[in-house]
């Protein structure tokens, strides 16, 4: 399988929790993986948040978190993004969550990604 098949199946994997977009107005978009070696099988997950509203600001300071699971649902792997303050905010933000562990991208049932406080 190609670098490229492979992500493109990650992709699919992803989950958005929307209510918890909902709830902390506001919205992930444009969500990417990048392979960033197939021989050791780790990656990096790539994305946008924006204010719901289409605004420039946040209401309050949010956190994303990233969880990954296995097939059975046993979470591998957890991280967070830097907490996001509104004072600190201007209209949109691009994150990243880098997974290195050896092997990870083979394990993946599901990637879990939202916000939170």
């Amino acid at each position: 399988m190609s670098k490229k098949e492979l992500e493109k199946i990650l992709l699919s994997k992803i989950e958005r929790l929307e209510a918890f977009e909902e709830r902390m107005n506001v919205r992930l978009d444009n969500l990417t993986i990048k392979i960033n070696d197939i021989d050791e099988g780790n990656l990096t997950l790539f994305g946008e948040l924006h204010p719901r509203d289409g605004g420039t600001e946040l209401k309050e300071k949010i956190n994303l978190m990233c969880v990954i699971y296995n097939a059975k649902g046993e979470i591998i792997k957890k991280d967070q993004y830097n907490t996001l303050y509104p004072e600190d905010f201007f209209g949109f933000e691009v994150f990243n969550f880098d997974f290195y562990e050896d092997g990870i991208i083979h394990e993946i049932g599901a990637i879990r990604i939202y916000p939170t406080k």
